[in-house]
């Protein structure tokens, strides 16, 4: 009995043995090795520019999988690549390209594809218009000026507001434009050799409209962090920042930073934003605003917001103010030109605050923005301003 169960298992053994030997050799009698066809280039276009442009590379056995392509420039990685297809790839010269050879990587073939030579970018120093502000005129002249500006006039073009303007002067240095009929307040923009530089806002005073690029700064997502923050302010995480070209008095900087030593406030999360509560200090008379010069006109002034809240006891204002500061809390309803109370509440989500308001001078220097005297737990998440002359 013992004998025939012994029997038994080693049979059993045997037959799992064999059937375990014939399906890895199955197996190994079934793998291949994939060779991947070497890409083939018939040439790059164009094989000279600018950062940032865009290069075309032609030919054969790319594949169409972007992630299986690197391209090199002068042995500079590019981050961008934007298609491929088999018989063409499209790549983003990447910002520290150096001129040299344009190395092609697909799968696991390496070739050198051409070589590229990398332009010094042009640089804009400054630009003066006939107004001098950012009131243009049709038919005004505005002088550019800076370097690098191209080769010859064919080189360059200015558009206002997206519409070509006439090139009156050119040299490597000086570019004058003046502007077409018509065009619309926006940005004033020099292309040389297919590259844009944004160079900045423009109005038409003869337009009405969306004015807020001419007379406001980092009014929108994703706001700019105001670069001189000392470390002192940012500690060792700065998740609450000051806004660029926005200002924040001390009143107003309820938040500390870990491991700061001086506190801020102004920006978080992507926000602009004053706050008391959870951590940050109760204050009176903080203000968060921006200075500009607007002429002569009726304007609309359009605030967005993520939240806010408003306990009783505490104040909120948005205010337009003539002069170089908005007022304090107590001043804000006698001394503004225009304003908008928020009164108490919580959890005002979404929303939006509009101020109409007009300028009678030809010019007037204003200061807008936020005036609040906070106690726990008050805040508001601010997400954009727009301005529109009407």
């Amino acid at each position: 009995m013992k004998h025939n169960m012994w029997n038994k298992i080693v049979r059993y053994f045997a037959c799992a043995l064999a059937v375990f030997s014939a399906v890895g050799c199955e197996k190994d009698a079934n793998i291949k090795q994939y060779v991947y066809p070497v890409p083939e280039v018939e040439k790059i276009s164009p094989d000279a520019g600018y950062v940032t442009s865009q290069v075309i590379i032609y030919g054969k056995n790319f594949g169409d999988r972007t992630e299986a392509v690197k391209v090199l420039f002068g042995g500079i990685e590019a981050e961008n690549v934007l298609s491929c297809k088999d018989n063409c790839i499209v790549v983003e010269v990447p910002e520290k390209a150096l001129t040299g050879d344009v190395e092609l990587t697909v799968w696991t073939n390496t070739v050198v594809a051409g070589k590229y030579e990398v332009w010094a970018s042009p640089v804009v120093s400054e630009y003066t218009t006939a107004s001098g502000t950012v009131v243009v005129n049709p038919g005004d002249e505005v002088v550019i000026k800076g370097e690098k500006f191209g080769k010859s006039e064919e080189d360059v073009y200015v558009t206002f507001g997206g519409v070509k303007g006439e090139v009156t002067s050119w040299s490597d240095t000086e570019v004058k434009a003046v502007a077409p009929a018509d065009f619309p307040t926006g940005a004033l923009v020099l292309n040389v050799n297919g590259l844009d530089i944004n160079i900045g806002g423009i109005l038409n005073p003869t337009k009405k409209g969306d004015v807020t690029i001419a007379y406001l700064k980092n009014y929108e997502q994703p706001f700019k962090i105001d670069p001189n923050m000392t470390d002192a302010q940012k500690g060792v995480s700065a998740s609450v920042c000051l806004p660029a070209d926005w200002i924040v008095n001390e009143a107003g900087r309820s938040a500390l930073n870990n491991g700061a030593t001086e506190k801020v406030a102004g920006l978080n999360n992507d926000n602009l934003i004053l706050q008391a509560g959870w951590d940050w200090d109760d204050f009176t008379n903080g203000k968060l605003y921006q200075t500009t010069t607007l002429p002569k006109g009726s304007y609309k002034l359009t605030v967005n917001f993520k939240e806010y809240g408003v306990k009783a006891g505490s104040s909120l204002y948005f205010a337009v103010a003539a002069g170089n500061e908005v007022p304090d809390v107590d001043a804000v309803t006698s001394n503004s030109i225009a304003y908008h109370d928020f009164g108490t509440g919580e959890n005002k989500t979404p929303s939006e605050c509009v101020i109409e308001f007009e300028i009678t001078e030809d010019t007037q220097e204003v200061a807008l923005g936020f005036v609040a005297s906070f106690s726990a737990n008050s805040w508001f998440r601010a997400t954009g301003l727009k301005l529109e002359l009407k």
